[in-house]
């Protein structure tokens, strides 16, 4: 969806949204500097927000740079809320060796049939399940298995990450270093992961492993119903 405001039949302020069951996500949000002061944003904003409440959205979402104060004051000025905090993280691949247990190769749509069962905190709008499970088979797909049970798994493509899930009973630490691991072996020597959720153990499991945060972001929203 995307609505725009004109001034004498020129865009001056655009607004860009995508909708799923759950909800709506603001994708970019953007006004011609010389009218910002005019509330041309919010107008647009609030204009959403009446839109897909009629539509019977649950609520409308937007990820917001923490380092951009400038842009969380004004979502906060149009009433979102913070609901959770993102981390992107970029590092170098290593071998995993000397590590017990098995990783197999996996379909994607296999993997992402147990994904809630992994996530204790919701993914960003694009790493989602839905927006995973977009990609179809494109993904390579890797699962990390100990006595038989399934600790977690990886999905990338290239050298972006896609999703890095640990299962609640699993050692984050050894999970993670056994699935880039085997990302390595596909022939990968850095990787990049976007938007994972602050509450998830894998932040810390990044880190351990020599991973540095790049980005971090806020997730803010508003509840229609």
């Amino acid at each position: 969806n995307c609505m725009v405001a004109l001034e004498r039949q020129q865009p001056v302020g655009v607004v860009v949204s995508t909708r799923r069951d759950a909800g709506v996500w603001i994708q970019a949000l953007g006004c011609q500097p010389a009218f910002q002061r005019r509330g041309i944003a919010a107008q647009l904003v609030e204009a959403l927000i009446r839109k897909v409440a009629i539509q019977h959205a649950p609520v409308i979402t937007v990820d917001v740079p923490v380092d951009n104060q400038a842009a969380v004051r004004f979502f906060e000025a149009v009433h979102f809320a913070v609901q959770g905090r993102y981390v992107s993280y970029q590092g170098a691949l290593t071998p995993a060796t000397g590590l017990p247990g098995d990783i197999a190769s996996v379909a994607p749509s296999t993997l992402l049939a147990s994904y809630a069962s992994y996530h204790t905190a919701l993914a960003c709008w694009e790493r989602n399940a839905d927006a995973l499970t977009s990609y179809g088979a494109l993904p390579q797909g890797y699962a990390y298995a100990l006595e038989g049970n399934i600790q977690g798994y990886l999905l990338h493509i290239e050298d972006t990450i896609l999703d890095l899930a640990i299962a609640p009973q699993a050692d984050a630490l050894q999970t993670s270093a056994a699935l880039l691991g085997r990302m390595h072996a596909a022939g990968w020597t850095q990787a990049t992961l976007r938007k994972a959720p602050a509450a998830e153990p894998v932040g810390a499991a990044l880190l351990q492993l020599g991973f540095r945060p790049t980005a971090e972001h806020l997730w803010m929203g508003q509840v229609l119903r």
